[in-house]
Order: structure tokens, then sequence, then C-alpha cells
């Protein structure tokens, strides 16, 4: 990403991105890339659990779903870690007595190895386990080393299989899935099959083109969608989307159609929340018609144009762009509030068919009553920038 800024923003399709990638010695194109992904998780919503303290000695290589560590804890002179001594136990489990309730909440805070492990101690534990809906992030399967892939691609898809549903949450975003397709397949097919509710799904690829499963679309389940860096999947009469429930949906440095995307938001009725962040090219445009979308971010992406043309319930249409001059249209969103950031060196700006141009008389017909924030880059030593403010304060009059 800094090494766009670097040749000037010039990147506006994925062919380019990967060219100039390819073309670097020092270093090396996955160096680059794995340098650009931890800004894309940055910007996830937050973990479901804090990901736990890794010991400098943890062996994930052997993880088992479960398994205790074979390590004892003891120290080497057989003094016990603790700073006090155990009152003598009668053998009777308490914990185990609490209710189910107070178990199955227990079970939801651990760290997602943690809580597997529980369905090791007793039949009841592990009915618990199996009744409450699982929860899985890829952090907590990291070994000491860090990223660690084959072991976790292997962890994740033993944690959904093992479970019989339905999946709460699955959050994987330090896992590269390339040569480890059947995993992949594997996985996505199990959670579309459990009902998976909330998915972020981040490759750490090269090259850029990983193919996304079809099976995704048979997530119908799913409230909230975060992909990143992947190749969307074609849409077709044999595998349409449906996501009849999802209000949140990003798509981060992802290849997504034209056909694709616009598809997508058509098959979301009830879709809240749209972000698309650094998308070179890959959809060219973006073009919101949907009836429920009240928040809309484009981060810096390289869209021919971008056009309201029917969003009766949108608030917020949030930018920061990159790439070459485009327009920006608001044909329908009667509850828009907060416009921007309008950069007048890469944007024009085109209400209701009309372009807002420097000096001009708005018209009634062209202001935005509803627009409560209007963000605006403008460079005041140029003279063209300077005079389109005035007809641009003039939108946010009252009519």
């Amino acid at each position: 990403m800094d090494a766009a800024g670097e040749e000037g923003d010039d990147f506006t399709t994925y062919d380019q991105v990967a060219q100039f990638f390819n073309s670097m010695e020092d270093p090396s194109a996955q160096e680059r890339i794995d340098g650009i992904v931890p800004v894309l998780v940055s910007l996830l919503p937050a973990p479901y659990v804090p990901a736990p303290e890794v010991d400098s000695d943890s062996d994930d290589e052997r993880f088992s779903l479960f398994s205790f560590d074979s390590e004892s804890g003891a120290s080497d002179d057989g003094a016990d870690h603790d700073a006090f001594t155990a009152a003598p136990s009668d053998g009777e489990d308490r914990i185990s007595r609490l209710p189910d309730a107070f178990l199955a909440d227990i079970i939801h805070r651990l760290p997602t190895k943690d809580a597997g492990r529980t369905a090791a101690l007793s039949t009841h534990w592990r009915r618990v386990w199996s009744g409450i809906p699982l929860l899985v992030d890829d952090t907590h399967l990291l070994g000491a080393g860090g990223i660690s892939g084959v072991p976790v691609v292997r962890a994740l898809s033993r944690c959904v299989a093992a479970h019989p549903g339905p999946v709460r949450g699955v959050r994987a975003t330090h896992v590269s899935f390339y040569a480890h397709e059947y995993a992949l397949r594997r996985l996505v097919a199990d959670l579309a099959d459990k009902d998976v509710r909330d998915h972020i799904l981040v490759n750490r690829p090269w090259p850029l083109d990983m193919p996304l499963p079809n099976d995704i679309f048979r997530c119908a389940s799913l409230d909230r969608l975060y992909l990143g860096v992947w190749y969307f999947p074609k849409t077709t009469s044999a595998h349409p989307p449906a996501f009849p429930n999802l209000r949140e949906l990003g798509l981060f440095h992802s290849i997504v159609g034209n056909q694709e995307l616009e598809a997508l938001l058509a098959h979301c009725p009830k879709l809240e929340v749209l972000s698309l962040v650094i998308s070179y090219h890959n959809p060219s445009r973006l073009r919101l018609a949907s009836g429920s979308l009240k928040i809309a971010v484009d981060w810096m992406s390289s869209f021919d144009e971008v056009a309201v043309e029917d969003a009766p319930s949108l608030q917020r249409l949030l930018f920061q762009s990159i790439g070459n001059r485009r327009p920006v249209k608001i044909v329908g969103a009667p509850r828009l509030e907060v416009l921007g950031v309008l950069d007048l060196d890469l944007h024009t700006l085109e209400i209701g068919g009309t372009v807002i141009k420097a000096g001009m008389n708005v018209s009634a017909s062209k202001m935005v009553p509803s627009l409560k924030i209007l963000a605006v880059k403008v460079l005041f030593a140029c003279n063209r920038e300077a005079k389109m403010l005035p007809p641009l304060l003039k939108m946010l009059s009252s009519p």
C-alpha cells in the first residue's frame, strides 16, 4: 500500500498491482503483502475473545482439540509454582455441578483452544460445549513462533467439524490458504451447513487471486461477513448469493466483478453497513441501490464512479479515494447526513443529474437539506478548487 503511494497512487487494476509487486527484489512480493494485511486486519471488528499470551515453549504443532498438554507444569526442583498450598480435596467436582447456563458462560469467555478442551473433562462438559454456539478465532491457535499455516488450517477445520453447530462466529486472519484449497472448501462448507452467523475470513496470500469457495453463498444465516484478499466467485443461477439476514458486509482488498457486487447487494435485504477497502478497479464502480443500507464506506479504492441511485435509508457516505478523477453522483438519498471526504482534485459532485461547478447558482432542487456534515479536501492555492466551496456550502442550506 505504501508502495502505491511511492508510485503516485497509479494502481487502478490488480494486474498492475501484481506486476509491480512481482518486479520487486527487496522486499519480496510476499513480504510486501504481509505488510499490507495487518493494516487490513486492524480495520476489522474486534476479536470475540482477547488472544491469550503464548508461552515461549508452546508446541502448537501437535495441537489436539480434545487433549491436554503433556507438560506437568511443575518446576525442576519439584516445588509447585503456586504461592499457596491448596486445601485438601474431598474429591467432589463442585464446578461441574453448577447450572449449565453458568458453565456455558464460562466456555464462551475462554479462548478457542481452551474452550474446546473442556469437552475432555467429562461427558457432561462435552455436552455443554456441544450445546452452545461455537466461537473460533485462529489467533488462539497460533504457536510461539507466530503464524504456522498448516497446523492452524487443520485446527480451524477440526474445531468446526467437531462441533454439531450452530456456529456463532469464526475469525481467521492469520492463515495463508494457498495450496490448502481442500481445507478451505471443507471449512466454508461446514460453516454453511452449521448456520454460521459471524464470519471474518482474511487470506494471507500471494498471488492475490485466491478463489473464495462458492459455498460462501450458502451461508444464509450470516449476520456479519468480512472478507479480505480473495477472488470473489461468479454469481450464476446455480450459485446465487443468498444473505437474507446479513447486516454488515466488508470486502477488503478483494477482486469482485461489477455484476457480482451488484447481485450481492440485491440479495441482502437487511444490509445496513457496507465497506470496500483497497479495491483496485475490481469492482470498477460503486452503485448503491438498497432500501436498508445506512452506512457506505469506500477507503483507498479506485472506482470509476460512485453513484447513490436509490438508498432511502442511507445516512453516511464516507470515502477516501485514490486514482483518477471520478464523479460522485447523488440521485436518491433523502436521509443522507454525512458526506465526504470530497477531494476537489479527484471528485466531481453531481446532485440529481446536475454537476456542481465553481461559481454556479445552486437551486433549491440541488440542495441536500438532510446533509449535516460535508467533509471537503481543498487546495486554496488552486483557484478552481477555491471557487468550488461556495456552491458546495450552499448545498447545506435549507431551501
